[in-house]
């Protein structure tokens, strides 16, 4: 990374020459500063009053991997969004990394942060989308000089985007940019709302993205995040709040099992309700189990601070009821129905009595 001192007047040409460079520098630093790795350099090209570039097919700024690549084109319109800038430097050193561009996905080069695209364009696009909210340290995508609209230009501010907005304004699902880049966001910072959780900062999610072979969508990513051993169960909450659902239910495996209980008697810790469930995205202590049904409440089920149910029917009663547990990931839910059955005591055992005769 370069370093020198030039002073650029007030409405010089070269100025926004030198707004391109501070925001590739910023970029670099944030990431080597963050995780350690070198990102690699950048080619940056832009020329005053240009928007389109004389060999490309298209206007606007864009990232080239290929003929005449790797480098990136600012548009002159776009200079003055630190945004822009590193958005197209995200897709430079993803390519640096993997070296995977999307030049061939020709529906992805009129994407927008919220249409309706495929996935592999809103994986690349919603990295790319990602990348500036933690290099200029706010949670809006600005189109102008920004942060979130100051100094005009359009924006959008992608940590307000949640389960709440509806189609056909914000669709959905993992084939929406902006829904990828709110779900790397919300698994990125330490502000949580609703079923957000999660807080794993920048390195745990360049350490995936950065890595080869590359991803090609987010289910890819999320795939590699749970092979890398990072926590899933608020990783999963965090994509689910960004209208992403890669979320599997709880299940009971085996079975919930019968019980028998004797009149008169309790039984303390009858199930250990951990030993009976399991969830792909959480560990046992971090779902929750409740008892949503119960055919009669004479026979005294109950689940205690532990995780086990406790059995102590009301004295004196004997029958037979059903009890349904409900076991939740936070998500989503499953129930498994198990019976109690109270008997009386059928025999009584006598010890036998020896008498001793004396002559």
């Amino acid at each position: 990374m370069a370093e020198f001192n030039y002073g650029v007047p007030a409405g010089d040409n070269w100025l926004p020459a030198m707004w391109i460079f501070q925001d590739l520098r910023r970029a670099w630093e944030y990431i080597r500063n963050a995780t350690g790795v070198d990102p690699g350099s950048v080619t940056a090209k832009w020329e005053n009053g240009q928007n389109c570039y004389p060999s490309w097919p298209f206007c606007g700024s864009y990232f080239n991997g290929g003929v005449g690549g790797p480098y990136i084109f600012i548009a002159h319109n776009s200079a003055i969004s630190g945004d822009t800038v590193v958005h197209e430097t995200g897709h430079h050193y993803m390519w640096n990394a993997t070296g995977w561009w999307l030049w061939w996905d020709v529906g992805c080069y009129n994407h927008s942060l919220f249409s309706q695209e495929d996935v592999n364009c809103a994986w690349s696009e919603g990295w790319a989308d990602f990348l500036p909210l933690v290099v200029n340290g706010d949670t809006c995508y600005d189109f102008g000089r920004g942060p979130c609209g100051a100094g005009g230009g359009a924006f959008e501010n992608l940590e307000t985007r949640d389960r709440d907005d509806l189609p056909p304004l914000f669709p959905w699902g993992d084939a929406v940019e902006g829904r990828v880049a709110g779900a790397l966001y919300d698994l990125f910072d330490s502000a949580n709302e609703d079923f957000d959780s999660a807080t794993f900062g920048f390195a745990s999610i360049a350490s995936i993205v950065f890595q080869a072979p590359h991803e090609d969508r987010f289910s890819a990513f999320w795939n590699s995040w749970k092979a890398s051993g990072q926590n899933k169960h608020h990783a999963v909450r965090a994509i689910w709040q960004n209208t992403i659902d890669y979320d599997t239910p709880p299940r009971f495996e085996p079975p919930l099992p019968d019980r028998t209980v004797l009149q008169g008697f309790g039984w303390e810790n009858a199930i250990d309700l951990w030993a009976y469930s399991t969830d792909e995205e959480s560990s046992d202590w971090e779902l929750d189990w409740q008892i949503v049904y119960t055919s009669d409440w004479r026979c005294g089920v109950t689940i205690d601070a532990g995780d086990y149910v406790d059995i102590y029917p009301q004295a004196g009663w004997l029958g037979s009821c059903d009890v349904t547990i409900r076991a939740s990931d936070s998500l989503k839910t499953a129930d498994d129905t198990f019976r109690v059955n109270v008997v009386p005591v059928r025999a009584r055992v006598f010890l036998p009595l020896v008498l001793k005769n004396n002559p």
